[in-house]
């Protein structure tokens, strides 16, 4: 697999971008930067979008890559998440209020966007890739991935605070090779953190503990820009040693 960040930031300033992964050029994680981070062409290659959740943050670049896409393809890209994600995005974004709904543009017939809703149970094959999932702790409902070929996984946890069961996916994954977990604000606002479902680095380093794969690279994403040399300086304290805090714009090859 090839995995290319897009963003990888808690919010949007110059420099920073909010959360996107895209995996083998074709398939997007979460829609927090596209439109302005790949060309026209790139963005027309895009056959799926798979969601974690509806924050705005997450969703936002979905409604530019949709209108960018007008006249671009013949098929419609598939959206897929859950059932309540797809939910919150149909009511509070592609509303015809906020902005067009796409499933139903240029026709019905022919839309640009197409919503997939997940199954309940058991993984789902997307853009050739096996895709499981659990939900995570957030205000919302979120869910972290697992992404499977023959021959290796990754893990994306999502927007989380503590949890559990998506730790128990990647610990039992033989095939695992690296797990891209978000770390949002510094240890002094751990209240703030388990207030808005997001992790501190003495957080991350008990779900570490839980995935129990010290041998795994882990890759931080959705870092707070204005506490970033914070958040670097107490992530370097944390015995795992293949943390790397994600700046956008890397390549990995899996």
């Amino acid at each position: 697999m090839q995995l290319k960040v897009l963003g990888s930031s808690g919010s949007r300033a110059p420099g920073f971008h909010a959360s996107c992964l895209l995996i083998n050029q074709r398939l997007l994680l979460d829609a927090g930067t596209v439109s302005f981070a790949l060309s026209l062409e790139d963005q027309a290659r895009i056959d799926d979008v798979l969601l974690t959740h509806a924050h705005l943050d997450h969703m936002v670049d979905l409604a530019f890559l949709a209108d960018n896409m007008l006249g671009m393809r013949t098929q419609p890209i598939r959206v897929w998440a859950p059932e309540p994600v797809l939910n919150m995005v149909r009511e509070h974004l592609l509303n015809n209020e906020v902005w067009p709904d796409f499933t139903q543009l240029p026709s019905r017939e022919k839309p640009v966007l197409q919503y997939c809703p997940l199954p309940a149970f058991g993984p789902v094959e997307i853009a050739g890739l096996q895709v499981s999932w659990r939900q995570t702790n957030h205000p919302v409902y979120t869910v972290g991935y697992l992404f499977e070929t023959d021959e290796v996984a990754f893990l994306y946890s999502g927007d989380t605070c503590d949890t559990e069961e998506i730790w128990q996916l990647g610990r039992n994954c033989d095939k695992l090779r690296c797990a891209f977990i978000e770390t949002s604000f510094p240890n002094r606002l751990a209240d703030l953190a388990v207030r808005s479902g997001h992790m501190t680095p003495a957080m991350l380093e008990k779900q570490l503990a839980k995935l129990d794969r010290d041998e795994v690279p882990v890759y931080i994403f959705h870092m707070k820009q204005q506490y970033l040399d914070e958040l670097q300086r107490e992530l370097e304290q944390l015995p795992h040693s293949q943390l790397t805090v994600l700046g956008g714009g890397e390549i990995y090859e899996i």
